[in-house]
């Protein structure tokens, strides 16, 4: 598996980390009153948070013209197991036969993690929640029911724990193959996971991304808003799939994406 190559210089990084810090005092400033995840707004409002950021406004210019509209994802460390797991449930509402496929995968879950060593209580619990959760949506729920389902801070991060229990359950499936980029970092793959995946705080980066999108099989398309010159750069996640989820990227934080279509 080889991950994105996303060359920066020292100035780029610096800057990068000082927006991440930025992003990080306004998050923990405003997540009382902020939504877990909000309604649509137009793409174009991001440009209010960077009028004096040249590279930033020239990229978020260039995913208005593609990108109708964002959905925000609080930035509380869980934004991008939030974001996707919300997309997960939009996804399988639209399309039946991924509807079909999910439920399948689902059901194989938690016996498989229990089997990877998950205990068997808890993660039961968090399953059922999960398939519960998704299947009323997809019978009875709408857009204002699912937004109200991840807006109940008890019910959403329910969610969130049971997709970084499959996130860290592929790892551990295949440590082979991931194991090598932690290797030096981490005793093993079940530390990593201890560490970097299932704490509620902890982001997510590449590795979780792709063990993710690959439990699931749902790719995701990833788009890089940042200081590295040029347009923004699109990463399909695992290579080669056919993404039916978008996340814009911005250093340390994730939102969702609707294309113009």
């Amino acid at each position: 598996m080889e991950l994105p190559s996303m060359a920066v210089t020292s100035e780029q990084m610096v800057h990068d980390e000082t927006i991440v810090a930025q992003m990080d005092a306004i998050s923990k400033d405003i997540a009382q009153n902020s939504p877990l995840v909000s309604e649509p707004t137009p793409v174009t409002q991001l440009s209010e948070e960077y009028q004096d950021n040249k590279e930033f406004l020239s990229k978020i210019n260039f995913v208005s013209q593609k990108y109708k509209t964002l959905r925000r994802v609080r930035g509380d460390g869980n934004c991008f197991y939030r974001a996707y797991a919300f997309s997960i449930f939009e996804q399988c509402k639209a399309n039946g036969d991924l509807r079909e496929r999910i439920y399948k995968k689902l059901d194989t879950t938690l016996d498989w993690l229990v089997g990877l060593g998950m205990p068997s209580f808890t993660t039961e619990d968090f399953h059922e929640t999960f398939v519960d959760a998704l299947k009323a949506h997809c019978e009875d729920g709408d857009t204002n029911s699912l937004c109200q389902t991840f807006n109940n801070d008890g019910m959403s991060n329910y969610l969130v724990v049971y997709v970084r229990l499959l996130c860290a359950g592929q790892l551990q499936q295949d440590t082979d193959e991931y194991l090598p980029f932690v290797e030096g970092l981490y005793a093993n793959m079940n530390e990593f996971c201890d560490k970097e995946v299932m704490p509620v705080d902890r982001e997510a980066d590449h590795l979780q991304i792709k063990a993710l999108s690959e439990c699931l099989g749902v790719p995701i398309r990833l788009v890089y808003v940042d200081r590295s010159p040029g347009p923004p750069t699109e990463v399909i996640i695992p290579d080669g799939g056919e993404p039916l989820i978008t996340l814009i990227y911005r250093p340390g934080h994730y939102d969702i994406l609707y294309d113009t279509s």
